[in-house]
């Protein structure tokens, strides 16, 4: 945190824009206060990047609001979330499996869930019971899917002809629709956005969602332990007290 606060004040300076001067009080404050983290691109509902809201960004602000943290994400393909957390220094990472292991990195409790399913369209007649039935058909999935749904999904792609995966989540729907993948895998509730709010002409063409897939928690992670203690009780309170529930409902009960 101090390195950032010290290259701010070097950019002030070269640019001769501002005189600044900052208290001894300041400097602590604003390196006690202000936390950086790495997050994903734009995945509404989780991630509403263009106003900043989204419900895994209001539930990582609201859980560290209660210990005077202001928080400001940082968003990168979800690819490149470790190594940007450590080129800029960062403070944490948003979302990590919870048996993620860094050496300078402590791991929160899971604090969301997420509900990938497999989606095909209903003219195809797929029956897609199990992991299993996806070989031979051609794939888009999420970035890093093959690092997070497992072993028998992996299994599954090591030999498959057409599989990719992307960033922006908004070109597997595209795909999909436009015929240029037979399943795509992804969110439940990022697909039922994206269907809500997206290409309403495109989009019309019947699905079929197939779950084939366990829900799977995700952690945040800290440079701090204290940091991350704090949030692990954050989240503790929203759940007790109900705001949590609140947070899920504001986003989910809009689709």
């Amino acid at each position: 945190m101090f390195d950032r606060f010290l290259r701010i004040v070097f950019i002030f300076a070269i640019t001769g824009c501002y005189q600044v001067t900052f208290a001894e009080s300041d400097l602590a404050n604003f390196d006690r206060n202000k936390i950086e983290m790495v997050d994903g691109l734009v995945k509404p509902p989780f991630i509403i990047e263009e106003n900043g809201q989204g419900l895994q960004l209001d539930i990582v602000r609201s859980a560290l609001k209660s210990s005077n943290k202001e928080v400001h994400f940082i968003h990168v393909p979800f690819g490149r979330n470790v190594t940007t957390y450590q080129s800029l220094n960062a403070d944490g990472i948003v979302t990590v499996l919870p048996d993620y292991q860094h050496p300078n990195l402590f791991i929160s409790r899971p604090f969301i869930t997420y509900q990938n399913v497999a989606v095909s369209l209903i003219e195809n007649k797929f029956s897609i019971k199990n992991i299993g039935d996806l070989s031979g058909k051609s794939m888009v999935a999420f970035q890093n899917a093959n690092k997070n749904l497992g072993d028998d999904f992996n299994k599954v792609i090591r030999y498959a002809m057409d599989y990719r995966e992307v960033a922006e989540q908004e070109n597997q729907i595209d795909m999909l629709f436009l015929h240029r993948a037979e399943v795509i895998i992804l969110d439940i509730n990022i697909f039922k956005y994206f269907l809500e709010h997206g290409n309403s002409a495109r989009y019309s063409q019947p699905v079929k969602v197939h779950y084939i897939f366990n829900e799977r928690q995700y952690s945040a992670a800290f440079k701090s332990e204290q940091i991350r203690n704090l949030f692990d009780q954050g989240i503790k309170t929203m759940r007790e007290e109900g705001s949590y529930q609140i947070i899920v409902d504001k986003y989910l009960d809009q689709q």
